[in-house]
Formats: C-alpha cells, sequence, structure tokens
C-alpha cells in the first residue's frame, strides 16, 4: 500500500514537473523555425545573434517593419502593454488603487486627448510611406498577440490582450516625453522658499534673483508646496516603466582620432527596470539598413547608426512647463478670472477603471494656460487652481515623421533639419558621419517669455504679465557643428547661449562636462579603447573640492574619535575616484546629507526638506553653498545663538560618523562603497517579495555615483544606503573608421523581457563589469553566431 501511494505521489509530481517544463517551454520567444506572419509580400528571415539581438532581412521596408513588430512583441510584449497604459491613465485597470494617483495626474494633462489630435492629422495628411511603416509594425505585434503565447505577466494579472493602435504609439511618446521635466518638482519648493524666506536665500542656491510673476503672500503656501513637489515626485518614481533622466555624449572629431575618423559615444541615463528599456534590432532591405534602438511598441528607432551616420540622445533640461496659480470666480466655481475678465474653465470628465474597486471619476478643469492640476495631485484646499502650461500638448508636433526621418537621413543638413522638427521634449542630438561631420544640436521650441519673468516660480496667471510671447526660431537653439576644439558633448549642463540668448531650464552641475572637457582637451589621439575607458570614468574632479569645503569648516577641537581623525584623513587624501572599495566615497556622501539636513530642515520642515532634496536645484546647489561662509542658511532661525558654517558642518559630522559606526560597525577600513552603493533591476512583480529572486535582476555592488562618467544615480538618504536607480540605459560606440567591425554597445540587462528567455539578463553582469559586446552588421558575422533563422512567411 505504501508503495502504491509513493508510486501515485511520484507520478503526480513527474507530471507536474513536466507540465511546468512544458508551459514554460510554450512561452519562450522562438529564434528559429517557419510562421506565417500575413501581410508580408515575401519571406523575411530574421538572424538572431549571441545576445538576442534580431538582424531582419527583407525584400522591402514595410516587411521589415512588420517583422520588427513581431520579435519585437515576442520579447517585450508584457512592456508594451504597461507602457502603452500611462499616458492614458490606465494603470489602475490592472495594479489596482496604488497606481491610482499616476492615473489621475497622466489623466489631467490630457496626453491622450493630444494624441488623439495629432493621430487625426497624421491620419489626415501623414506622409503614406511613414504611415505604412508604422501600420506594419503594429500589425506585426497584433499578428503575435493573437497568435502567439500569452506572457506570463498577463496570466498572473488576469490581463486581456487587446490590440495595439496608433493611439499607443502616440501616446507612447507622451509619457516619455512628459517624464523628462523637472520643473513641476522644483517650481513648488522654489515659489515657497522666495514667500517664506525671501530673495536672499534663492540667490544662496544659485537661483536668479528676478522674482517677478510669483503670487506672493497671499496665502500660506508650505504644506501646499511641499505636497505637490512629493506627489510629483512619488508619481514618476512609482511608475511601472523607465522615465528619463540625464545622459552624457561626446562626438570625437577626425583631429582627434588615431584613425582620422568620427567616433561617436552615448549613454542615455534612464530609470532602471527590467525588462530596461531600450530594444536593440537591425534590419536590411533594398531600401534602408539601420541598427536601432527601440522603445516598448514605438516603431521607429529613437536613436542608432548605420554604415554612414550615427545619432545618440541627451536630455536638453529645458524648461519647457510652466506652473500658474489661478484665480476662481468666488461667484462660480465654473468660472476662473484672467486680467479682470470672467472666463469659463473648459472642463472634461474622466472615469477611471480600478482593479477590484470603484470606479473614480474626474473632472478636470482647463484654464487656457492648461489642465488644473489641484484634484489630481489631491492638493491641500488652500491652495489655489494651478494650472500647468506644456509645450508638449500646447503645439502640434511631427512626432513619428521626425523619428522615422532619424533613421533615414540623406545628410549633415538633413540631419539638422530633422532636429529643427522637435518641439517637445527638449533633446540635444547628437550626431557624426563617414564625411567626417560631428555636432550637437538642442532641440525644443523654446519659450519666449517677459525678460522679468523667473520661469523656476509658480508665475501668477491672473495679471496676464507672465503670459508667453511666443517661441525662438531653431536658429535661436545652442549648437556645435564641426568645432574647431574638435569635438561636440553634452551632459545635461548648461549650454552656451546663441544669439544672447539664455534658455532657462533645470540643468545638472557641471561635473560630468567639466570631466569630460578635460579628459577631450588631453593632447592625445583617441580610439575605441581609449573611448570605452572615458565611458567606464568613475572620477570626479568636483567631489574633492566640496570635500575640501567641508574639512576646513570642521572644528578640529572637537573631533574626539580614531575613527573621527581617521575620516578625516581619507577625505584630505581622496582622488575623487568612487571605486567600489574606496572609503571615502561612503563618508562623503552621509556627509553631503546630513549637513543638508542641518541647514534645511529647520527652515523647511522634514517635508519640504525631502521635496528640495529630490531636485535638480539640490544637485547644482550644495557645492557652492558648502563653500560660502556667509550664506544665510547657516543660521538657525528658531535658536537665540547664531549657528555657522563651521558650527553645522562640525556637528553633522560628528553625527554623521556615529550614523556610519552604527550602520556598518566600528572598524572604518569596511566602509567600502560597494557595500553601501548597488543596483537591482525590478519587474514589477518584483515587489512581491516571493517573484523577487524570479524576476528582478541583481543585486550588484556598483561603482560610480551621481555626476560622475560612469553614472549610477541614487538619492542622499538619511539611512546611508544607496540603492541605483538610475543611469546608463546603454553604452554605446560608434566607430567611422570601421562602423562594421568596431561599433560596440551593452545594455543593463538583456535584449529580452520574457523570463524565459536567455537573453533575460545575460548582459547583466558583463554591463557592471563594464564589458562591451559587438553591435553585428555583418551578414556573414550574424550567420556564424545565428542558431538557425526565424522565417516569416506571407
Amino acid at each position: 500500500m505504501v508503495k502504491k501511494v509513493f508510486s501515485i505521489l511520484f507520478i503526480v509530481v513527474f507530471l507536474s514537473i513536466v507540465g511546468v517544463y512544458w508551459y514554460t517551454q510554450s512561452l519562450m520567444p522562438n529564434y528559429s523555425g517557419e510562421f506565417k506572419l500575413s501581410g508580408l509580400s515575401n519571406d523575411t528571415e530574421v538572424h538572431f545573434d549571441a545576445y538576442g539581438i534580431p538582424h531582419v532581412y527583407a525584400d522591402n521596408e514595410i516587411d521589415a517593419y512588420r517583422a520588427l513588430g513581431y520579435v519585437h512583441a515576442q520579447d517585450r510584449l508584457w512592456q508594451m502593454e504597461v507602457v502603452r497604459r500611462i499616458a492614458p491613465g490606465r494603470l489602475s485597470e490592472i495594479f489596482g488603487s496604488k497606481l491610482l494617483k499616476t492615473d489621475k495626474l497622466f489623466r489631467a494633462l490630457g496626453i491622450q486627448q493630444y494624441s488623439e489630435q495629432s493621430l487625426a492629422t497624421f491620419e489626415a495628411s501623414g506622409d503614406p510611406k511613414i504611415k505604412s511603416a508604422a501600420k506594419a509594425y503594429l500589425d506585426g505585434i497584433n499578428t503575435f498577440l493573437n497568435e502567439g503565447p500569452t506572457p506570463i505577466e498577463f496570466t498572473i494579472l488576469g490581463i486581456e490582450k487587446t490590440p495595439f493602435t496608433l493611439i499607443d504609439v502616440y501616446n507612447t511618446m507622451g509619457y516619455m516625453s512628459f517624464s523628462f521635466a523637472a520643473a513641476q518638482k522644483t517650481e513648488p519648493i522654489v515659489t515657497r522658499i522666495l514667500n517664506e524666506l525671501g530673495e536672499d536665500y534663492l540667490k544662496d542656491l544659485d537661483v536668479a534673483s528676478n522674482t517677478s510673476g510669483a503670487l506672493m503672500n497671499s496665502f500660506s503656501t508650505a504644506a501646499a508646496m511641499d505636497e505637490m513637489a512629493l506627489a510629483i515626485d512619488e508619481i514618476l518614481t512609482g511608475l511601472p516603466a523607465a522615465p528619463l533622466i540625464g545622459s552624457n555624449s561626446w562626438v570625437i572629431g577626425p583631429d582627434k582620432t588615431k584613425s582620422g575618423k568620427v567616433i561617436l559615444a552615448n549613454d542615455p541615463h534612464i530609470a532602471f527596470s527590467q525588462p530596461a528599456v531600450w530594444y536593440e534590432a537591425h534590419f536590411e532591405t533594398a531600401e534602408t539598413s539601420f541598427y536601432g534602438y527601440y522603445l516598448a511598441g514605438y516603431p521607429f528607432a529613437i536613436m542608432g547608426h548605420n554604415r554612414k551616420y550615427a545619432t545618440g540622445l541627451t536630455m536638453f533640461e529645458n524648461d519647457d512647463i510652466d506652473l500658474y496659480f489661478e484665480k476662481d470666480n468666488p461667484d462660480n466655481a465654473a468660472q476662473y478670472i484672467f486680467k479682470e475678465e470672467i472666463r469659463d474653465y473648459v472642463t472634461r470628465k474622466e472615469n477611471i477603471l480600478v482593479k477590484d474597486s470603484a470606479m473614480v471619476e474626474m473632472e478636470i478643469k482647463h484654464t487656457h494656460h492648461g489642465p488644473v492640476v489641484n484634484e489630481a495631485l489631491e492638493l491641500n484646499e488652500d491652495l489655489p487652481p494651478v494650472s500647468l502650461f506644456w509645450v508638449y500638448t500646447q503645439k502640434p508636433g511631427e512626432i513619428l515623421e521626425v523619428t522615422y526621418g532619424f533613421s533615414h537621413l540623406k545628410d549633415f543638413a538633413d540631419a539638422r533639419n530633422n532636429v529643427a522638427k522637435i518641439h517637445a521634449p527638449g533633446l540635444n542630438v547628437m550626431y557624426g558621419d563617414t564625411d567626417n561631420n560631428y555636432a550637437r544640436w538642442s532641440s525644443a521650441h523654446l519659450i519666449q517669455r517677459p525678460a522679468e519673468v523667473n520661469s523656476k516660480l509658480i508665475l501668477d496667471g491672473v495679471s496676464g504679465e507672465n503670459e508667453m510671447l511666443g517661441y525662438y526660431d531653431f536658429s535661436f537653439n545652442p549648437k556645435s557643428e564641426n568645432a574647431p576644439w574638435g569635438y561636440a558633448y553634452s551632459a545635461n549642463n548648461q549650454p552656451d547661449t546663441i544669439q544672447g540668448l539664455v534658455v532657462p531650464g533645470y540643468y545638472l552641475p557641471e561635473d560630468r562636462a567639466r570631466r569630460i572637457k578635460q579628459l577631450l582637451n588631453a593632447d592625445k589621439k583617441w580610439d575605441v579603447e581609449d573611448t570605452k575607458q572615458m565611458m567606464l570614468d568613475i572620477t570626479s574632479n568636483n567631489s574633492p573640492e566640496v570635500a575640501e569645503s567641508i574639512l576646513e569648516a570642521i572644528d578640529t577641537k572637537l573631533v574626539n574619535s580614531k575613527n573621527e581623525e581617521e575620516a578625516i584623513q581619507i577625505l584630505s587624501e581622496w582622488d575623487g575616484e568612487y571605486r567600489l572599495n574606496a572609503i571615502a566615497p561612503t563618508i562623503y556622501n552621509k556627509l553631503v546629507y546630513k549637513i543638508q539636513e542641518g541647514l534645511f530642515v529647520n527652515k523647511l520642515g522634514q517635508k519640504g526638506f525631502e521635496a528640495f532634496m529630490k531636485t535638480h536645484l539640490m544637485k547644482r546647489s550644495f557645492q557652492p553653498l558648502f563653500a560660502n561662509d556667509s550664506s544665510v542658511w547657516w543660521d538657525d532661525p528658531n535658536t537665540e545663538m547664531i549657528e555657522t558654517r563651521s558650527s553645522i558642518i562640525t556637528a553633522a559630522f560628528s553625527d554623521g560618523m556615529m550614523e556610519l559606526e552604527k550602520q556598518l560597525g566600528a572598524d572604518i577600513s569596511q566602509w567600502n562603497w560597494g557595500s553601501v552603493h548597488t543596483l537591482e533591476h525590478g519587474h514589477v512583480l518584483g515587489s512581491v517579495e516571493a517573484l523577487r529572486k524570479y524576476f528582478n535582476v541583481g543585486p550588484f555592488p556598483v561603482p560610480g555615483n551621481n555626476e560622475v562618467i560612469n553614472n549610477y544615480l541614487y538619492k542622499f538618504s538619511a539611512d546611508g544606503w544607496y540603492k541605483t536607480f538610475a543611469g546608463p540605459s546603454t553604452r554605446r560606440i560608434i566607430d567611422f573608421a570601421d562602423v562594421e567591425g568596431n561599433s560596440w554597445s551593452i545594455l543593463p540587462t538583456g535584449n529580452s523581457g520574457n523570463i524565459f528567455s536567455s537573453h533575460y539578463c545575460d548582459q547583466a553582469q558583463m554591463y557592471v563589469n563594464g564589458e562591451f559586446r559587438r553591435q553585428l552588421m555583418n551578414k556573414e558575422e550574424i550567420m556564424k553566431q545565428s542558431k538557425g533563422a526565424l522565417v516569416l512567411k506571407p
């Protein structure tokens, strides 16, 4: 009897194992075999290289895009589903009420309505060739959606598969565009500092002293301003897809390379997630050849190269959002007042489906500036209506035309003309070609504001004195073309002025830009290996300078422990490198946080401090602030004594050292940077602890910091653990001396977002090791790596 029971149990377990194996095998992407893909005009072959990069060979471009949609979907259908839901505010349908705030904000922004208008224009007058290519890509996705296996995430969450359309394409770009913006997190806290503390406090944060345009001292702002900034940060950091953060890029001209040909390097900084943001793919047709980087569900490469030219991207960081305080008509809540004239709000109603909960109804008001966001952000009732003006939704755009154009450029002039069409988001487009041209163009339709308006403040929308005047012509935009110094670069820094125009923006500090210029100005000739090492550079010129300001302010008479003495010695000898085994970065980052805590909490409160620490303003201001012995920020207005730079920094040093000892132990030699600075690529389902090890990738100890070239971003934290949330979304190098043989790339995890694919995370360890892999375009080499063709037949 016992033997029979064991036999039955064995059979059950065996069948369960076989069932699980069969099920997981059925969900894997097909990298070879024959499949029917309706709509093709001829057989199309796809060969996958050793890292799962698809190389599509088609008779014509439309077939290539159809095949691209199919293979992209089998690797990234889940990611496509998540991304297309963000802009129209439909995440709560699958994730429940935890993402309701996100949906409410994106509904308020009106990206869906803007996408509908853009699509109507495109359908009526768009280029037929572009239209056919985009629709072929979507047809490829939908064929896989209908005939391929259902990704496991759909099954776990109970999601119904529905066709992809062009409205999803437009919404994808709308979401990515909003994720670039920084104004909505920064303007509330800047306005609060001005209203409560005054102009001197802004000047010491390196904010222009011009304060015209702000609606000052007419209401209590502290709680409301903090709420607004923190609510927007919470929404953007909690997105289930990666927002764009920053970036590095440089193009080295022929006079500075060993080969005498251009080298382009680019690493766009994007929030880490799993799947990672980019999908690499290469196609060859009689008409077109291109190796590109694709967003989930978007038909055209955002950046890439062929054998003649290459493009790269960084964020411009220009200010293309203005927030306005509006004024309700006290006699009619359906109206607002502008220039003493009563106007009707334009209203629209939104119904948000929430999984396992009741439908949520919203009424969104619009002024001529844009949508009122108070309800969406659940702001304090004391706050007047706040409207959001955003260039992206205010101007017609040519999104599909521009992105299609990037993979079909004719020459240098055509590239410049294509960039000029971008109205938003602001991008620095990097360019290099075989004709030895190299350039950086800052693209955006720049707002022309009255000279007295400070766009970093929430503006008075009632008087009419702060209205935009129009847009500058593209000729005003910053640019660098074939510069005599031999290179072009961008690191989200303030760009050069053109025709006397200083472009308002939320630029990052000059740290990375300074280091890039230092290295490229060296008297040497560059090759690809040099460029790889530069891309992995972890040295900050600025951090030792900040450390010096800290050390000169510490009252050494109050230093009373061996660890404190050793910490001072370590910081004084630091070369600015953020190595895994370095001790100085651990001490330095703790002190940067503690000093700012000592400066800001007593004036802004804990929430205000947290809001400030999430802004680009914090990143730009702490170095000059720490060096400014006479800054008004040092004194605490809540005490009778006068605090000084020395007293604040000495106290921060003492407290910070005690916290480090509690966190990491008394042995200072064990406080290495790699133990506190880590990277884990999080999948949406990885937030469930039982699923984390299956869906997430990592964690890994990583070098670098927020503002070195090898930029692993983290937030300064009270607990002293620095979890990397963003960084290079790819590291890529194109050498025009040998495009096919000497162009390189790496992705943070893998090219596939399918958990059962061998390419789900096959680049993850290489990435943190600083390794690269070839970007293959030579068919003979590709065939050697291919495990057989995926043949798609009409």
